[in-house]
């Protein structure tokens, strides 16, 4: 059987971080140190990686090609890391690998956890450098246009081109912004978003579930709830809805679940909020926008239409050949949040 071969991202350049204090705390040896550095990174990092019951498969052969390190260190290494309690391990089967064989999963420890890797950004040092060489070459061409513009020649093609740099130039500093974000900090992890989003979850929960109140209602994402639907959490803490018909139901398929908890979180606005489901939103002061043209997708549209609905608004846009065409929200449906489409538009 082959080893776990690594995709793209997963790929290793032979480079681990050293943790100084974490070694002298645990009393380890360099040998030891680059064990541990790369289990903790392989588990933080990688995609796609196998984990079957919390534990992720690695081969030892895979460790001894990545690390160069012969095959008994890495063992003792491991059996030393086990005995400190930074690692646990067991036997596994694979069932993507079609083998009777048993293989070795690892699981890092809370303590184990604690190992620092907060200087392993090599990769993210180059795309800032990167960002920034381009952040230089937009703004010139951006000043080179203006000064065009002040001599009014071909007005209409370079009110376009200035259109599609200024959008080019924001996405690029946001880029930057973030790449810099995450020079100076360790960034937000997946676990820790998901953390977040947990604690939000668990903080709901407990309000709604004592007060018995509405969440919300008009909740728009790919699971196209009727606009009457209110959500709740019941007596025994589980998120339910009171349908048009009067029927309470608790929510079943964890999907449905999920992707309502992620929406809320994206639209902390509308908790405790009921929406009047016959009366659409007022929509006059966003009137002002038709007209707007807007960049999607490096390509050029006129706000066409506003339409206000139950629980926001639909959109429809006009591109450079007169085609009108319509609008999703990022949560699959086409009514979009009147809130979130003034944060969008302005």
């Amino acid at each position: 059987m082959s080893m776990l071969t690594p995709q793209p991202s997963q790929k290793f350049a032979h480079t681990t971080v050293l943790d100084r204090k974490f070694r002298l705390q645990y009393n380890l040896t360099y040998a030891q140190t680059e064990v541990i550095s790369y289990l903790v990174m392989i588990s933080k990092s990688w995609k796609n990686i196998i984990e079957i019951d919390g534990y992720f498969v690695i081969l030892t052969k895979k460790i001894k090609n990545d690390l160069l390190l012969h095959e008994k260190t890495i063992e003792a290494s491991i059996t030393k890391l086990k005995k400190l309690g930074l690692i646990e391990t067991t036997l596994l089967k694979v069932p993507q690998w079609k083998s009777n064989e048993n293989f070795r999963g690892v699981k890092i420890t809370e303590l184990g956890k604690e190992y620092s890797l907060s200087h392993y950004k090599p990769k993210l040092k180059e795309k800032v450098i990167e960002l920034e060489k381009k952040n230089q070459e937009l703004e010139l061409k951006y000043q080179a246009i203006v000064v065009q513009e002040n001599l009014k020649e071909s007005l209409n093609q370079k009110d376009e081109e200035i259109l599609l740099l200024k959008q080019e130039l924001k996405e690029v500093k946001e880029k930057l912004d973030i790449s810099m974000e995450k020079e100076s900090q360790t960034g937000v992890s997946k676990e820790k978003r998901e953390k977040n989003l947990e604690d939000f979850r668990k903080k709901i929960t407990s309000t709604y579930g004592k007060s018995g109140e509405a969440i919300c209602n008009a909740v728009s994402n790919e699971e196209h709830w009727a606009k009457e639907v209110q959500f709740y959490i019941n007596s025994y803490n589980k998120l339910s809805i009171y349908t048009p018909q009067g029927e309470f139901k608790q929510i079943a398929q964890p999907k449905q679940i999920k992707n309502f908890w992620v929406w809320l979180f994206a639209h902390q606005h509308r908790v405790g909020k009921v929406l009047d489901t016959k009366t659409p939103p007022k929509t006059a002061h966003l009137l002002k926008f038709i007209g707007k043209s807007i960049v999607i997708n490096r390509s050029l549209f006129k706000l066409h239409a506003i339409e206000p609905v139950i629980g926001g608004v639909k959109v429809k846009l006009q591109d450079k050949d007169g085609k009108i065409v319509g609008v999703n929200s990022e949560f699959g449906g086409e009514v979009i949040d009147v809130v979130r489409f003034e944060e969008w538009v302005v």
